[in-house]
């Protein structure tokens, strides 16, 4: 699996035509529209630039997103300014968590997580946000730490091998 951290710093320099083109759904907070359809660009760049696959119309079931085509599965996440995209040849599941204050254990006790501290909150919730966007049980779950962000991968493979690529200006290490 292939895990792709971008930044939304220049969100304001995509012109919003563009965007407009990669809106898969209707969305009126403005923050949260520009992250939906810079996602679904950056899903867009990823297949054609990365893996040269030419057939990259979407296509949904429920809510998840899949290419029409199967040729790679695919999930997204964001937290405040970052998208997290992850690229598999298998169905995975993919979420960010900014790690901050917050009253977790209500939230826990309600999840029924097993958590004592801040860390394991969000250990739990990102593994369970993976796994419910992978839409069916995990056979392998990868977590990352990144800054103050918590990444949980999850695979219906067992044997998925995990590469994380992190933005560092327009330029991805490791690609």
């Amino acid at each position: 699996m292939d895990i792709f951290v971008i930044e939304l710093i220049d969100v304001d320099n995509v012109h919003r035509e563009l965007l407009k083109e990669f809106q898969k759904k209707e969305i009126s907070n403005q923050k949260k529209w520009e992250q939906h359809c810079l996602s679904y660009l950056m899903v867009d760049r990823i297949l054609r630039e990365f893996y040269k696959i030419e057939n990259r119309k979407i296509i949904f079931n429920g809510k998840k997103p899949f290419l029409e085509s199967r040729e790679k599965f695919f999930s997204i996440s964001h937290s405040n300014d970052y998208i997290v995209l992850a690229f598999s040849n298998y169905d995975c599941g993919i979420d960010i968590e900014q790690i901050k204050l917050r009253n977790f254990e209500d939230i826990s006790k309600r999840m029924g997580f097993k958590c004592n501290t801040l860390e394991e909150f969000y250990n739990e919730w990102t593994r369970y946000e993976a796994e419910y966007k992978l839409g069916k049980p995990a056979q392998k779950f990868k977590k990352f730490h990144f800054e103050d962000y918590i990444i949980t991968a999850a695979s219906v493979n067992i044997e998925e091998n995990f590469e994380i690529y992190i933005q560092s200006g327009n330029v991805f290490p490791n690609v």
